[in-house]
């Protein structure tokens, strides 16, 4: 290896964790083939991989992500990494591979990488038995765990297509990102091979495959993908019950967003480390969630909510999180809203908020959280339900006509790509003619939320209803409907313009006594309101 090479190395590895060296990868991922081999005797696989990448920018090196070897779990690299069928000096450490380019290569050009690999993954891929004692192997890649099986740019900004060949025992069934290729036995009759691809780029976190013992069936063949259950055998019944549900939720997605992005929708039981996953096209549902009992419903709006939002429209980087779990929180309410009425969104937004404000007591961060120390910390209430929260504000703030036009064309111009928070607040202000960027600002880019006092004073015959902020960030700005009861069990609503940090609102003299007030009536705020 050259020695500017190894400078180059050195200098990408001082700069692992940086926020940016993703989104500076000087190439970019088009194609995976991933070939595995799964045994029942041992958790060790084996891997052969061929991928196709163009160079973006000049570099003497680029690096792949595959874990190490670390106390027995990890992939071993077999000795030689082909580039374009030839050997290429290459390093594999501290869970990457560095590979040397060619000083010949210009910038566009397409490449092919060849590598094998074998071990036991640590993560990534959970090798295990499900709740009825039967083995199972289930991609579980969320966040950056995908290298943990197989070489990739482990990040959400470097999408790709894949093709996945897997090799089990015959008594294993195979689903796996993509469209059902073929299958056919192989190594005389003991082993099946299955073949699964998609033509759509994706994110490493939602590529996988999941082989076990399944129940399989359709709920709806359709002449563009297939609604199906996979599930475990021992409860079939169950799970066929709960899942069939899936099919009522697309339909209502389908008319809000726009066509479903993907070849199928599979509806997966699975045993996996962290539960349930949206993986694209085949979503993984945690196998305790399936009882039977039809409470699955919220889960899957969630899960199959991602497939436009998170798997389709996905994050430029994983401070935006929230462009994936806030939207899928929120359009989970919207399901409800439209199934069984604005009471029943209004009392998932109450739950919403709770979680939001019991987080926040601990948690001094915004939703777009660049200060993050561990990718799982962003798995919390800012990066859901606040951020489903923010939406529900928007909505208010522009209006049902605009919002929804806007959610439809956001998803339109980032389908099958990636997005930021600013992206989204563009096409927001370009759809409703409204200046978004303080509204943004102090919901999503600022930590906390009004924390707001109210009482009530007399002066000069009139009732004035005063509301002070306490919190200790800067004053928000907002509209705060409140519903006054009078005596006479009358009502009336009127609203309090919070432009700092006290705002009142003086009833005439010689009206009616007030009885009460319900602040923020019909739950369009986001606030927490303490007494002395």
């Amino acid at each position: 290896m050259r020695l500017y090479s190894i400078f180059f190395c050195l200098f990408f590895a001082l700069q692992a964790e940086a926020q940016h060296e993703y989104l500076d990868h000087p190439v970019d991922i088009i194609h995976y083939e991933v070939s595995l081999e799964l045994e029942d005797t041992t958790d060790e696989i084996k891997g052969y991989e061929l991928i196709t990448f163009k160079l973006d920018a000049p570099c003497d090196s680029f690096f792949i992500d595959l874990a190490s070897v670390n106390e027995g779990k990890g992939m071993t690299m077999y000795p030689e990494l082909l580039i374009d069928f030839e050997k290429t000096n290459y390093r594999h450490e501290d869970d990457r591979i560095w590979v040397q380019t060619n000083p010949k290569w210009e910038v566009g050009s397409i490449h092919e990488l060849k590598m094998f690999y074998h071990g036991v993954p640590e993560t990534g891929l959970i090798i295990g038995q499900n709740k009825f004692g039967n083995r199972t192997f289930f991609g579980d890649n969320w966040p950056n765990r995908a290298h943990h099986w197989f070489a990739c740019v482990d990040h959400p900004s470097d999408k790709a297509t894949i093709k996945y060949s897997v090799v089990a025992p015959t008594h294993y069934q195979c689903i796996a990102t993509g469209t059902f290729i073929s299958r056919q036995l192989v190594d005389d009759g003991k082993k099946m091979k299955y073949d699964y691809a998609t033509s759509i780029d994706l994110p490493t976190k939602v590529m996988v495959i999941g082989v076990a013992n399944f129940f399989y069936d359709l709920y709806k063949p359709d002449p563009g993908f297939d609604v199906s259950a996979w599930v475990y055998p021992e409860n079939k019944e169950e799970g066929w019950s709960d899942m069939q549900v899936s099919v009522e939720v697309l339909d209502y997605f389908m008319d809000i967003l726009g066509p479903y992005p993907f070849e199928k929708l599979a509806n997966v039981q699975s045993t996996t480390q962290f539960g349930g996953m949206e993986n694209a096209g085949n979503i993984f549902y945690d196998e305790e969630a399936v009882t039977g009992e039809g409470t699955m419903e919220a889960l899957i709006a969630h899960e199959i909510a991602h497939q436009w939002f998170g798997n389709s429209a996905s994050e430029e980087d994983w401070p935006h999180l929230w462009l994936s779990e806030g939207f899928a929180t929120y359009l989970t309410d919207l399901y409800f809203e439209q199934k069984y009425g604005r009471e029943a969104m209004n009392e998932r937004l109450i739950g919403e908020r709770i979680r939001v404000l019991k987080f926040a007591e601990n948690y001094k961060h915004p939703v777009v959280d660049t200060e993050y120390e561990d990718l799982m910390h962003l798995l919390n209430p800012n990066s859901y339900q606040k951020g489903a929260w923010f939406l529900h504000m928007l909505r208010e703030e522009i209006g049902d006509s605009s919002f929804f036009t806007g959610i439809r064309k956001y998803y339109e111009a980032y389908q099958y790509d990636n997005a930021n928070t600013e992206d989204f607040r563009q096409i927001m202000e370009e759809v409703s003619g409204s200046q978004l960027s303080k509204f943004f600002e102090q919901w999503l880019h600022r930590p906390g939320h009004p924390v707001v006092l109210f009482e009530t004073i007399e002066r000069k015959g009139r009732t004035v209803l005063r509301m002070q902020q306490m919190q200790d960030e800067e004053a928000f700005q907002f509209d705060l409907e409140v519903e006054v009861i009078y005596e006479d069990d009358s009502r009336e609503t009127v609203v309090l313009h919070a432009h700092g940090a006290n705002a009142n609102y003086a009833f005439e003299a010689g009206g009616k006594k007030i009885k009460g007030f319900i602040y923020d009536p019909n739950v369009k705020l986001l606030f927490e309101q303490v007494e002395y």
